[in-house]
C-alpha cells in the first residue's frame, strides 16, 4: 500500500464519484474524503475492509492468547492474588 492516502473533497466526490470509485477498486487504496480541509470520511474497497478486518482480528485472538498463557504461568508460580468475598479487583489496585 502507499503511504500518501488519496485525497479528495466532498466536491470532487460529488462530481468523479466513479472514477474515485474505479481508481479505488483497481489500486485497493483507501479514499480520504475532506470537508473543509479536514479528513470527513474514509472510504476502503470492501475486499480491502474485509481484509484488514480479518487481520485485525488475527491479531486480537493471538494477544489474548498470549495473554491467557502468560496468566496462566502466573498462576501456576502462584503469583496471583484470591479476592475475598466482599473485595474487588479495583480494591487491590
Amino acid at each position: 500500500m502507499n503511504t500518501i492516502p488519496v485525497i479528495a473533497t466532498v466536491a470532487d466526490l460529488q462530481r468523479r464519484y466513479r472514477p474515485l470509485v474505479d481508481e479505488l477498486k483497481e489500486t485497493g487504496e483507501p479514499l480520504v474524503i475532506v470537508n473543509h480541509g479536514e479528513p470527513d470520511i474514509v472510504i476502503l474497497d470492501p475486499t480491502v475492509y474485509n481484509a484488514q478486518v480479518h487481520r485485525l482480528k488475527e491479531i486480537e485472538e493471538a494477544y489474548l492468547l498470549v495473554t491467557r498463557d502468560r496468566a496462566l504461568e502466573e498462576y501456576k508460580k502462584g503469583k496471583t492474588i484470591k479476592l475475598g468475598k466482599s473485595q474487588k479487583l479495583i480494591d487491590l489496585l
